[in-house]
């Protein structure tokens, strides 16, 4: 399976089920341990960088802001296998997946300058697909993360969920004058140029996070018959910085990756908000 970097990858891996003894299976699970990774960075110095109007909400003054960002995903890769599921069956799979997010922001503030900001954020999502078998592609991840976020929902009970996300936002202001000490008319010329003070302040923060994380979806109603069963991984990353008067002191950087993983798939019956009673009746 190919590697998508540095833009996105979406990793799809899917429950394999083969030989005669895969038919009358109940359960069976499949894991991975290659690592799928998207990382993305901008700086103040980016030549892709736009002024953009403003109004400087430190200073009250209307100044022109620059704008550097940049995202990276999703771009699909897909596993595909076969599943035979008895007549009006569901499926319950359940998706592990270890989730290491880095998000780095540094921020440069000048005296008089205004705010810097720069932003970094990672997420990964999962959701699971039950297809006929034969009619999955290796683009069905994308197209139904893609259609999702356009409101249609293809995939099984209850949609994509979110495993690991974060957002990270460092701003910086600065301001060393020297104010309301002394009457301005009284100072000469010698002692005004000490009290104009230059210079900048640069903040930095970092944040390398690794975590498990779990959870079950459900097909539901499904027909006797071969199924693709298909696990889909949604990596995004985002690096965003912005002020008056940046540079390459202020930066951001977010990956997020993909770890082991396992997945898991048994023939329940299964109710939406009901009961099940002893026959595996929905009430």
């Amino acid at each position: 399976m190919k590697i998508a970097t540095p833009l996105a990858a979406v990793a799809a891996i899917s429950l394999l089920a083969t030989g005669a003894s895969a038919q009358s299976a109940k359960f069976a699970a499949t894991y991975d341990t290659d690592v799928r990774m998207i990382s993305i960075s901008v700086d103040g110095a980016d030549p892709g960088c736009v002024e953009l109007p403003g109004v400087d909400l430190v200073l009250g003054t209307e100044d022109d802001v620059t704008f550097c960002g940049a995202h990276a995903g999703p771009i699909a890769e897909a596993e595909i296998a076969s599943l035979h599921v008895a007549n009006w069956k569901e499926l319950l799979m359940g998706v592990s997946a270890q989730i290491n997010l880095v998000t780095f922001t540094q921020a440069k503030g000048k005296n008089g300058g205004g705010t810097s900001t720069a932003v970094a954020e990672g997420t990964v999502r999962a959701g699971t697909l039950v297809v006929p078998e034969g009619t999955g592609s290796v683009g069905m991840c994308s197209a139904a993360f893609a259609a999702y976020d356009g409101g249609v929902n293809a995939f099984s009970a209850p949609g994509p969920v979110t495993f690991a996300s974060r957002r990270q936002e460092l701003s910086v202001t600065v301001d060393l004058d020297v104010v309301g000490a002394i009457d301005d008319e009284t100072l000469d010329d010698d002692l005004a140029a000490l009290l104009d003070i230059e210079g900048s302040v640069t903040v930095a923060l970092g944040l390398d996070t690794t975590a498990a994380h779990h959870f079950n979806f459900v097909a539901a109603n499904l027909t006797s018959g071969w199924y693709d069963v298909i696990a889909c991984y949604d990596l995004t990353a985002l690096a965003e910085v912005s002020g008056m008067t940046i540079d390459a002191d202020t930066s951001a950087y977010s990956k997020a990756a993909l770890g082991p993983r396992i997945i898991t798939v048994q023939e329940v019956r299964a109710t939406k908000t009901g009961i099940l009673d002893e026959s595996g009746s929905g009430n």
